[in-house]
């Protein structure tokens, strides 16, 4: 059987959520598929379950079992280099899924070879289920969203596909990042850096039962998560958040592509334009561009109204972009760095005080 996907999964002493993965996953997946289960050192008696597993006829197991723990990051490693499908995803245990939801995210990649890292929609993406069943919200995405795809500034690790290319131009997951925690974020951004898109198949839910796989972790988790973003930060700067202040609505079409430029570096973009904003439906109605969500588009009526909504953003704009100088001279009086254009060699340097 020709397999399109690899299904990488970890388990460390989580029989009962692997299971509950394993028999959720083979009930709601057609797609021909390989489960890559590796068992990071249970004790509990996940190795004999996992052993216990028979393939079926669209999907066959492979269980590695580890006599350590090697975290997310060597764990994933690992499955990466046994995988061989032309898609393969790196899952966690904590995750319910529905039907067809692998179906969705295949149309997505085959819409555009550029896709290169994809999320599912789900709870963590703003879906919850609000006392709705996981099915019925399921279908009312696919009515919705079928074949939508909407970029992200980064995916998730939670559930994220990778295709195949991807991984031969940029490797496996950061070594720096051991054991887990903002693995994923980078991996998005070695993926945009290479020319790839990352985002969404808004289409596809899966239910994520949020941190169910790190519950075992207790506080060496702040302190790992803490290490991780630290070494983030060393590598690829701070996560920029930009406000760009326009004179006319107009002006966004215009400089559509350098907004997008600005959110495929890992940043988040509020775009303020006069009046009640822009329709994005038409916005990004055109071939081969997509609704980004790292770019917000605000609305304001006058300069007082403006400055407050820029003033009182609880949390501080790294930078504003606008052209009325004197507008941009009180911003920089209070405290904001500001620039008249866009500029990326600029916008690097806040983001890597080290290059200036």
């Amino acid at each position: 059987m020709d397999y399109l996907f690899d299904i990488i999964v970890l388990n460390w002493n989580q029989k009962e959520l692997t299971t509950d993965f394993v028999n959720s996953f083979l009930a709601n997946t057609t797609i021909p598929c390989r489960l890559i289960i590796i068992d990071n050192g249970s004790d509990d008696g996940s190795v004999e379950y996992l052993l216990s597993l028979k393939d079926t006829a669209a999907c066959k197991f492979k269980i590695v079992v580890n006599k350590e723990n090697l975290g997310f990051v060597g764990g994933m490693n690992q499955g990466i280099e046994i995988s061989a499908a032309p898609y393969v995803c790196l899952a966690n245990n904590d995750l319910l899924f529905s039907k067809g939801w692998l179906d969705e995210i295949l149309a997505v990649f085959e819409k555009d070879e550029r896709i290169g890292v994809l999320n599912p929609n789900s709870n963590n993406l703003g879906e919850h289920l609000n006392g709705a069943t996981i099915e019925s919200v399921a279908e009312r995405l696919y009515r919705d969203f079928k074949g939508v795809f909407v970029e992200m500034p980064f995916c998730i690790g939670f559930c994220m596909f990778i295709r195949r290319e991807v991984i031969l131009k940029t490797g496996g997951l950061s070594k720096e990042f051991y054991p887990m925690f903002f693995e994923d974020t980078d991996y998005s951004l070695k993926a945009s850096h290479a020319g790839y898109l990352i985002g969404l198949a808004k289409g596809s839910f899966v239910w994520h039962k949020e941190h169910g796989s790190f519950t075992r972790m207790g506080h060496s988790r702040i302190e790992i998560f803490d290490r991780s973003k630290q070494a983030f930060a060393e590598k690829w700067g701070e996560i920029l958040r930009v406000a760009w202040i326009l004179n006319d609505p107009s002006e966004l079409a215009e400089n559509l592509a350098q907004a997008v430029d600005l959110v495929r570096q890992g940043n988040y973009l509020w775009v303020f334009t006069p009046g009640e904003g822009v329709d994005r439906v038409k916005l990004f109605d055109r071939p081969g561009v997509y609704d980004h969500s790292g770019l917000h588009i605000i609305g304001f009526r006058n300069v007082l109204t403006l400055f407050w909504k820029i003033a009182t953003k609880k949390k501080r704009y790294n930078a504003v972009i606008m052209k009325d100088g004197l507008f941009r001279l009180i911003l920089r009086l209070c405290g904001y760095k500001t620039f008249s254009n866009y500029d990326k060699a600029l916008l690097q340097k806040i983001k890597r005080p080290d290059a200036l």
